[in-house]
């Protein structure tokens, strides 16, 4: 099991509020609602643990209800500092174990006050947790470094290429931080170390090993820091009001194989079929598997699957990773499979594969997926359509696929169009 724990037992007392930073609102909602939010959206997160302020633990038990927390299973009193809560927390779970926690659960820190980790970045931690027992998220240090003199001045300079800045979310195995925290206490580090868990690691001679990070994954500190998250709010509102309905939808996931996906869009929309092109994550920019950035038409939440007639799956093999751990894309493509129409190529047929819908089918992909097409009548053929179903081995087939899906939806003669626009003789 996968428990996220977040703190929200500090009073956040440099932003200057009347109440703590975690519990100020934003557009209507609190700030720690829009974090607690964040792991009860991520469909390898089973359990929430919140650790509150002694004085707002009524108000977080009213919060879930309101916001359909439905991950949240236990609020617990916070400590006087930032290691008292993670300790509450790590001692209540234990209190658990054998009944609802087990010592292979991972459990991931998080700060209340830390509303803008993106799914990226907790997926992150999670592999890595779960590959070496300890993760946080990490990202270089972009600008200029010195070091500080006085509050005003600066003697010497810092090189930047030797430190990274370390933010939550922070990921254990149970076992592992259990060990931690006795091996602390047993040394009395508790009381001479600063109050973070990799600091003890640290201290122990523990090796951190860090995940994916980047710069937007700031904790909220100051009044600029709420000013700057309630304009991430709108902007993701506004992404939300992008068009939301396409004959065509174009799943893209990061490191998608960008020929692909983008000759797709663009030789659909050439033969004046509508497609919409569609970000899985909550990002709406995308990168390719060559590092290319593209923006999505829309996030997947917001799309109107009802009035869609395909989907379109792209190669790339972390594309296609994540594309298969995504509970929507699992789910429509099942029921496209019922009655409309699916198409996928190079490694993507393998998606099909894992749900079921190409068992006893003919189908094709690219040679490295072969030994995942169990139960598969595979072809050695460019392109291969089976029912409502087609594949495509890989990019050299993207054209006679394509064109197969211009028949579908516009005929032959916008084929020919095509072909004779392209020069494709």
């Amino acid at each position: 099991m996968n428990i996220g724990i977040i703190l929200a037992g500090g009073a956040g007392k440099r932003v200057g509020a009347i109440r703590p930073k975690q519990f100020i609102n934003v557009l209507g909602k609190p700030v720690l609602a829009y974090t607690c939010e964040i792991f009860q959206r991520n469909e390898r997160i089973d359990a929430i643990e919140i650790v509150s302020h002694c004085d707002w633990i009524d108000y977080c038990r009213e919060m879930k209800d309101k916001y359909g927390l439905s991950k949240v299973l236990w609020i617990i009193p916070g400590g006087e500092t930032f290691q008292d809560s993670v300790i509450n927390g790590v001692r209540h779970l234990e209190s658990l174990l054998g009944t609802e926690t087990s010592l292979d659960d991972n459990i991931f820190i998080q700060y209340g006050g830390a509303p803008f980790t993106s799914q990226k970045i907790v997926n992150a931690v999670i592999e890595m947790t779960e590959e070496r027992e300890s993760a946080v998220t990490a990202t270089p240090c972009y600008q200029l470094l010195a070091e500080r003199d006085t509050d005003t001045t600066s003697t010497a300079w810092a090189d930047r290429d030797r430190y990274i800045q370390i933010a939550c979310p922070y990921g254990f195995r149970f076992s592992y931080i259990l060990g931690i925290y006795k091996r602390a206490e047993q040394r009395g580090l508790l009381e001479t170390i600063e109050p973070h868990t990799t600091s003890l690691m640290y201290a122990l001679g523990e090796t951190i090993n860090y995940a994916y990070g980047d710069q937007t994954n700031i904790k909220i500190t100051t009044q600029e820091d709420i000013a700057m998250f309630e304009g991430y709010i709108l902007q993701k509102r506004h992404y939300s009001d992008l068009r939301k309905s396409g004959k065509v939808i174009v799943l893209l996931a990061d490191g998608f194989e960008d020929c692909e996906a983008l000759l797709v869009v663009a030789i659909l929309r050439r033969a004046n079929i509508d497609v919409l092109t569609v970000s899985i994550s909550e990002n709406i920019e995308v990168e390719s598997s060559k590092n290319i950035k593209m923006y999505a038409d829309t996030l997947i939440e917001n799309v109107d699957f009802d009035s869609a007639e395909l989907i379109f799956l792209p190669g790339g093999q972390k594309g296609v990773e994540n594309l298969v751990n995504c509970k929507t894309v699992r789910e429509r493509c099942i029921e496209f499979a019922q009655n409309k129409h699916i198409a996928a190529v190079c490694a993507a047929p393998s998606i099909l594969t894992s749900l079921g819908l190409l068992s006893g089918k003919h189908a094709i992909c690219h040679p490295d997926f072969n030994d995942q097409m169990k139960d598969v009548k595979m072809q050695d053929e460019n392109v291969i359509k089976n029912g409502n179903i087609i594949t495509g081995r890989g990019f050299g087939s993207v054209f006679p696929l394509i064109f197969e899906l211009v028949k579908i939806f516009a005929g032959e003669k916008t084929v020919n169009r095509i072909k004779d626009e392209f020069c494709y003789y």
